[in-house]
């Protein structure tokens, strides 16, 4: 990952308060909807990063938000994880 690069605001939040709530789209872009579990609300699309494993935003659908993390591998290296954050019900 690239350490030297800015953190983006939810970089700061654990990837298990963040919640799915919604999607904007205007013009072909679409935007989804995360509550950082402190009762704000942030508009994200693909290619923003959340949570504090480098967590980069893959795709985002109707009801849920693809997201690779780049994690350590205990050997001195990194692996990418897949995670989903989908909208709750």
């Amino acid at each position: 990952p690239d350490e030297s690069r800015r953190k983006e605001p939810l970089e700061l939040t654990n990837y298990t308060a963040l919640a799915m709530v919604g999607t904007l789209s205007k013009d072909g872009n679409i935007w989804a909807l995360i509550n950082d579990g402190n009762g704000r609300v942030h508009r994200v699309r693909t290619g923003n990063y959340v949570g504090r494993n480098y967590g980069l935003i893959t795709n985002i659908g109707t009801f849920e938000i693809e997201i690779m993390e780049t994690v350590p591998d205990g050997k001195g290296g990194w692996i990418n994880r897949p995670r989903t954050l989908a909208m709750e019900e």
